[in-house]
Parts: structure tokens; sequence; C-alpha cells
């Protein structure tokens, strides 16, 4: 592949080129970003500084539907300007001339895309590179994450594609690993001494751990991430314009019409000023693992940071292959393979499901979710007498009724299963069952709660991001895996090492994900943490899924249907992500009538809680509780359901990684591919990594050493008698001497008498005596 190429964007809404130069000066391609001038003169004055100050290679990024300033901008476009990146909101006639345009001026265009149909959009219109910006990402962001995103773009495209959102120190390394063109900086650069933000700015930002990254807009299907710390005034406003906006819809008004409304607001607000009143455009990423916050490098220094952690990583995962047969966690678990089967309620609760998984080399869990102890009984004693000697496991839910939690954890001292999950769990819940002798993973969401965890005593840890199905966390694989990885790593301690078993999880499927997952995964297990994956989505797409009746046909038809998955919330902290079906439309209908009525967030949560109800068990099951049970003994449980009322009435949780698969596979291929072809994978990868600053006009520096240290000063002709005027305090400046020259022909002390000098002091070097 080419280059492994860096393009750094200014702070959007901020007019200074500063960023832009430091990172073309590099090497690197700097971009000034325009998309949201307030100030035509200034972006003039800006794009001309871009120019003087540097002369290597940079851009500039720029809306496409902002004519006006496009037209003023089009005649400075000249080198050292060589690229410029339009964003995707823009009318694809208006977008092909602007193509042919930028071209005539032979001009690199790349597009910045948020889905698979911009992308292709901009190939067809002659583009010559993608970016794939992730929702992790600070300003307008699609559905899917940049961990996903990539791999869709990479499959479908033949253009370069670079990857924006969630880049850190770690993550860089999976894009190059993927076969990314290069990535995309922006907010990574707020705390680069180059960066134009106020120091109450960077106050706020150095506290900034991902999760004050907010989305507004998705009510109306056009997201805009921001700093959305509780009570900013701005924030207000704009979810008040997102209301008003819903209901011109309702009376009538197009719906391009209301996003061009809701864009133009958003536009208005865009800066760095008082974050009351500005919009600042951040997106969830952590500051290349929070080494930034400890210092003020320069973009330079930030640049050779990544280009070292690509290189080291990329080397030890080629070398160690962390996700291969026998690996250290493997060992650990007794399966062939580090995989292990994510617990997924209503439809891991199948003894032969277990089974296969088991067969196939992976730790297969089964889901408790809410049931008593006797639906739960049944399942696992099947389990254990079917899987004899393998090993499998049980996932249990940790913020569930404390009686029905008790109730569970009776089942679980009982039957002594080889390993336990308990999502949303405690450190104390954890380590009461690993002193029974029950290894017990726990999901943790956060980088804060991590280290928290960490003093705790826990030591096996779930990293499940934002791409999977079901319940998920605020935070996108890549934004969550780079600090996870950064504070275990601050963590560590050789002696210890090895008790840390790490679960990589979110939108991992195949060989690239995996082989992208082991970059990221390989500063750990050069540590001697044993690290693996778990895999929930993927594995509705196998044959033995629907053969063993964990889940109908049709679930896994309208898996394999799937484009699209959205994310259902009922209440803060409480969201689902599921497959674009009837019911999700049924869901948004309720939560807008709930709202409209005056509920509170209490009572609409606990409304669409009802509503949920059983859902899940109709799409993967395709039964419903009957009505009529407990009124009449001669009414079964439960009620099949025809197809049509399974699609209509169901919910189909499923993750993202859905829009990457249209077939069927065998669970043998599936961990075979992840395990061992995406390993493989690593080998056959040709990397082009050049050192930073290796250009044809910046030469590398050379490494020097400083073994020693000497001095003139006036009356100091070396450091020890310097430091001896210093501690007393002895004035170095004195009249100048005679020999020098005489003052007194220069010398006014009127300032405004031209062609004289106001002093007649200053610090002179003695003489240096000859000595042969």
């Amino acid at each position: 592949m080419s280059k492994f190429q860096f393009i750094i964007l200014t702070p959007s809404g901020s007019v200074d080129p500063s960023v832009a130069i430091a990172a073309s000066r590099a090497g690197e391609l700097g971009v000034l970003d325009l998309e949201y001038v307030h100030d035509e003169k200034m972006a003039i004055r800006a794009l001309s500084r871009l120019k003087r100050y540097t002369k290597n290679p940079c851009g500039i990024k720029i809306s496409g539907n902002d004519e006006r300033l496009l037209n003023l901008l089009v005649p400075q476009l000249e080198r050292p300007i060589e690229t410029v990146i339009l964003t995707p909101h823009v009318d694809s006639r208006r977008l092909a001339k602007l193509v042919e345009l930028l071209h005539s001026l032979c001009l690199t265009v790349v597009l910045e895309t948020t889905c698979i149909e911009q992308a292709v959009s901009g190939e067809n219109l002659g583009v010559d590179g993608l970016i794939a910006k992730g929702n992790e990402s600070g300003g307008w962001v699609g559905e899917e994450t940049t961990f996903i995103l990539l791999q869709r773009l990479l499959r479908c495209s033949s253009l370069p594609v670079w990857a924006q959102g969630g880049i850190g120190i770690h993550t860089a390394a999976a894009c190059c690993a993927a076969g990314a063109a290069g990535v995309v900086l922006d907010t990574q650069c707020l705390l680069t001494c180059e960066s134009p933000i106020s120091e109450s700015a960077r106050a706020a930002v150095i506290r900034f751990d991902g999760s004050q990254s907010i989305c507004l807009g998705e009510e109306l299907g056009l997201s805009c991430r921001v700093y959305g710390r509780p009570g900013l005034k701005v924030i207000q406003e704009l979810h008040r314009v997102t209301e008003l906006l819903i209901q011109e819809q309702e009376k009538g008004k197009t719906w391009e019409e209301v996003l061009g409304e809701f864009r133009r607001e958003v536009h208005a607000r865009v800066g760095w000023g008082d974050p009351d009143r500005d919009l600042w455009l951040i997106g969830q990423d952590d500051f290349l693992g929070g080494s930034i916050r400890r210092r003020t490098p320069a973009v330079s220094e930030l640049l050779v940071d990544l280009r070292n952690a690509i290189d080291n990583q990329i080397q030890v995962a080629r070398t160690l292959k962390p996700f291969s047969e026998g690996s250290p966690l493997a060992v650990s678990h007794g399966t062939r393979y580090p995989i292990v089967q994510g617990p997924m309620t209503r439809v891991s609760d199948r003894a032969p499901f277990a089974l296969k998984v088991a067969e196939g080399g992976g730790l297969p869990f089964v889901a408790f979710g809410v049931l008593r102890a006797s639906e739960i009984l049944p399942v696992v004693e099947e389990t254990r007498l079917l899987l004899g000697e393998r090993p499998w496991g049980v996932g249990m839910l940790g913020f569930i009724d404390p009686d029905l939690y008790q109730e569970q954890l009776s089942v679980i001292r009982a039957i002594r299963p080889p390993c336990l999950l308990i999502a949303g769990g405690r450190p104390d819940q954890a380590n009461a069952l690993e002193q029974e002798g029950i290894p017990t993973y726990l999901h943790v969401p956060s980088s804060g709660l991590l280290r928290i965890y960490i003093q705790d005593g826990a030591r096996r840890f779930i990293f499940e991001g934002r791409e999977c199905g079901g319940h998920v966390g605020p935070r996108s694989s890549f934004a969550l895996w780079n600090s996870m990885v950064q504070v275990l790593l601050d963590s560590l301690s050789s002696v210890d090492a090895d008790q840390y078993h790490v679960l990589f999880a979110g939108g991992i499927h195949d060989d690239l994900s995996s082989s992208m997952v082991a970059a990221v995964a390989a500063p750990l297990a050069e540590r001697g943490v044993r690290v693996g994956v778990l895999i929930g989505t993927a594995y509705l797409f196998t044959e033995e899924a629907v053969e063993t009746g964990a889940i109908l046909r049709g679930f896994q038809e309208e898996a394999m249907r799937c484009e699209q998955t959205t994310l259902l919330e009922s209440g803060p902290g409480h969201v689902s992500r599921c497959a674009l079906t009837p019911f999700t439309e049924t869901f948004k209908r309720e939560k807008r009538r709930l709202c409209e009525e005056g509920k509170s967030v209490e009572e609409v949560r606990m409304g669409l809680e009802h509503l949920n109800l059983g859902r899940l068990r109709a799409a993967a099951k395709g039964v419903r509780r009957n009505e009529r049970c407990g009124l009449d003994s001669q009414v079964p449980k439960y009620r099949m359901l025809s197809e049509d009322e399974q699609r209509r009435d169901g919910m189909y949780m499923i993750g993202q990684v859905a829009a990457l698969h249209n077939r069927t596979f065998t669970i043998h291929d599936l961990h075979y591919n992840i395990s061992v072809r995406g390993m493989d994978r690593l080998d056959r990868l040709r990397v082009d990594q050049p050192s930073l600053m290796e250009t044809d006009s910046v030469k590398k520096p050379f490494a020097i050493a400083i073994i020693g240290m000497s001095c003139l000063m006036p009356r100091a002709s070396n450091l020890l008698a310097y430091w001896e005027n210093i501690l007393n305090k002895v004035d170095a400046v004195r009249e100048i001497p005679p020999d020098r020259w005489d003052w007194r022909l220069y010398y006014d002390p009127d300032q405004s008498v031209r062609d004289k000098i106001v002093s007649k002091w200053g610090g002179f070097l003695d003489p240096i005596p000859f000595d042969p």
C-alpha cells in the first residue's frame, strides 16, 4: 500500500491555520477546516497564511453548499494547496460540478462520508478518496461507527479510505492493519501547543473523557456530535429548535426544509468561545490515550508518537498473533480459540447451541436474562450434561431485582459453571464468586470505572463498544478500546499481568475485524495480558443458530436483510440497538406520545420498558405470552406467532455488523476466520510506514546526545562563574566601554529623535585571553 498518511484538521469553527501549518511542515497533510466559516475575509487571510508558511502539500475542507465562499476561494487554490475535502450534504448534481471544477485545477478531491450511500455516490461522481467519518467523530455524523464504516468502505470501494473518529495511540494501528490510506485527526490536536483554542477551553477539554460528547438532532435523522456538559444554554436552545422543527414537519414542512434549517441553526453556533454560547464540535476521541494530558506537545511530536505506536503494534501483533489457536487466553479457558460467545437473551438459551459453539473451539455462554430459577435449571442441567468436560459459562445481569439476582445466584452456586459473566456487575460481586472458584468477567463501559475496578481487585474484563446488539454503552469500540488499553498499560506490573483476562467486543466478526483488534490489543499481549474476543451478532448468521432452535429462520432472514440498525432509548442509560423493523416505529411513536402527554422521565421509561416486554422472545422464538394464561388452566403459557406477527411485533436486537453479512456460514468457519485467517492476514499485510519527516523538503533529524555544557556570558566565561553571579546577584549590565564604541555619538534620551539609540548600557562579554 502507499504511505499511511495523516490528515490533520484545524479546529472546526476556528479560522486559524496553525495546526495545519505544523502538520504540513511535519510531512503530513495539514488541512484548514473552513466548513463553519462566519467571516469570509478571515478565511481568505487564513488560507494566505497557510500558503505562506508551508511549502509542503496541504489542503482545505469546505462545505459544498457554501457557493459564495467557494467562488472566493477558487482563485486562491494554488500550490501548496493540493487537496480539497468536501462535506457530503450537497445535491449530487452540484457535487459533480464541484468535482469537475476542482479536477480542472489539478486538485485532489476527497469526500467526507458518514454512510455507505454517500461513499458510493462520491465514487460514481469521480472523487479521488473517501473519509470514513464514524458516529464518534465531532460534527455531522451518521449511525455507523468508524470501526464498522471503515470495514464497509474498504469492502465496497476501490478508492483510498481514511478513518476519522475514535483515533488514538492504539486504534491508529487498527486502521493501518485494515488497509486504510490513513487517519484523520481533529479533536486529538486540541491540546497541542499550536492549537488556537483559549486557555479556558483547554481547561475544560483536558478533563474530557468522551462521556461529555453527545449527539444533537437524532430525532430528525441528522446527528451532530458536540460537547454537551449538562446545563449548557446552547444545547437547550438546540433541543427546543429540534422540537419546533419536528412540529413544523408534522404540519407540512418538507423533510429537506427541516434538515436544512437545522443545519443552519447549528452552523450559526459553532465556535470556541463560551461553551454556553458556542457549540464545540468534539468527538469521543481520548486524546491519544491520555498521554497528551500530561504535557503540551507540538503537532509534530504527536505524529511521532502515532507513527512509533503503529510500527510497534503491527510488529507485535504479527509476532504474537494474540487471537491465534492455543493463545494464553484460550489455554486459560480450556478452549481451542480465544473466542467467547456472548450471552444473548432469548437466543443463547439452548444447550444444543452451546454444544455447537464448544465443538467449534469457542467458549459458549447461556444467558439467564430475567428468568426464574425454575426456568433456568433445566437449561443449565442440559448444558452441563451435553458439554461434559468442555468448558462453558453463564451470563447474568447485575442490575436486576436483588431478590431475582440472589435466586439466580443460588443456581450458580449449585451448578458451579466453569465461567461466569455479569453484565452491569460490580467488583464485589465478581470477587465473591472468584473466591468460590468461579472465574467471573465484568463489563466495563468507561476508563474511569476500569481504574476503580482494578483498584477493587477485579481482573477479568469485557470492553464492549456501542456497535453491539441489544443493550449498549455510550462509547464506540474505537473510543472505548483506546482508553481502556492505556489504563491497563498504566496499571500493569510485570508480576500480575497474566492474571488479567480481557475480551474485546463490539463489531468483531471476521478476519479483517479480528486483525484490526489484534493490533489494538498487541501492547497488552506483549506485557503478558491474556486477550481474546467476545462475539454476539455474528452467531445469528450461523447455520447452527437455526438448526438448534436458538433463533427462528425468520430472525436470521431479518438479519440478512438488515442494512442499518437503530437505537431505541427508553430512558437515560437504557439504550438498545435493533434492526429497523415495524416495531422500531411503534416504539418511537409511543415514546413521542408519552413525552407529549408530559410524562416524567421515569414514567416514560417504565411505559417503554413495558412495551418492550416479550418483544425479543417474539423475534427470536416466534412466541408471545398468552394473555389468558392464568385465567384458564387449559390455556398454554405461550402462543405461536405467524411470520407476519413475528416481524411486526418482534424486537430484533442486532449489532451493526449485520450490514456486513447477507449469507449464512458455519460456526467453524466463523471461528476459523477470526482466529486463523485474521492472524494470517497480519503476515500478508504490506505496510509502507516511513519515518516521520522523511519528505523531499524535510530531512529526518539526527539523534544527538548532550554530554556536556558550557557558556560564555557577560562577566562569566564558564558555567561556574555564571552560577556564582546568579547566586551573588551580580549585575552584569554596565555602561558601554570606550574600547567598544563611543556611545556619546549615538545616545539620545529622547525616543523621538531619529537615528539615535536610547540606551548607553549593555551586557558585554569579557575578552578571553589567548592560551596557546
